[in-house]
């Protein structure tokens, strides 16, 4: 008797894995000055269920950041001919409310501060490390599904 009973155990948890949606992988776009920040980007998000999209420009960051209107968006403080004060203000102005956070090598307690009075999530400290990626990222991710978010007016409210 207790074969059958791991039998149909057997088949029944075949079945429920075999029916549950698998997670789809989570968008984040990130601007990225240094190749050695990109890559450890990509082996992060490699073992994460996150997609990264690199941008090549500041207008593709938006324009990506529309289109996908991921959660997190990575932003490196040099990125040449852009104010990070300014695409940091016009970033989390976007409908989504994308977490914002800032690489840069220049990490203290004044920069954070701007950032966060700016909409801003955190400051990553550049050069990048796993661990930190890893950390803050989740974190946002965890933040951002978690924040309530204001009612779309569209109409799709109503009762």
């Amino acid at each position: 008797m207790p074969r059958l009973w791991d039998r149909v155990h057997s088949l029944f948890n075949r079945i429920i894995h075999s029916r549950m949606a698998r997670p789809s992988r989570v968008p984040v776009v990130a601007l990225v000055v240094n190749e050695q920040d990109r890559y450890v980007l990509t082996n992060v998000f490699g073992q994460e269920p996150l997609d990264v999209r690199f941008a090549e420009s500041w207008e593709e960051t938006c324009s990506v950041a529309n289109q996908l209107t991921p959660p997190v968006i990575l932003l490196d403080r040099d990125w040449p001919g852009t104010e990070w004060r300014t695409a940091v203000d016009k970033l989390t102005a976007s409908p989504h409310h994308a977490c914002v956070i800032l690489m840069s090598s220049v990490s203290d307690v004044y920069l954070w501060q701007e950032l966060i009075r700016r909409g801003g999530y955190d400051v990553l400290a550049k050069p990048l490390r796993a661990d930190n990626v890893t950390r803050v990222v989740k974190l946002a991710l965890s933040y951002w599904t978690s924040a309530p978010k204001p009612a779309v007016p569209n109409g799709s409210n109503r009762e």
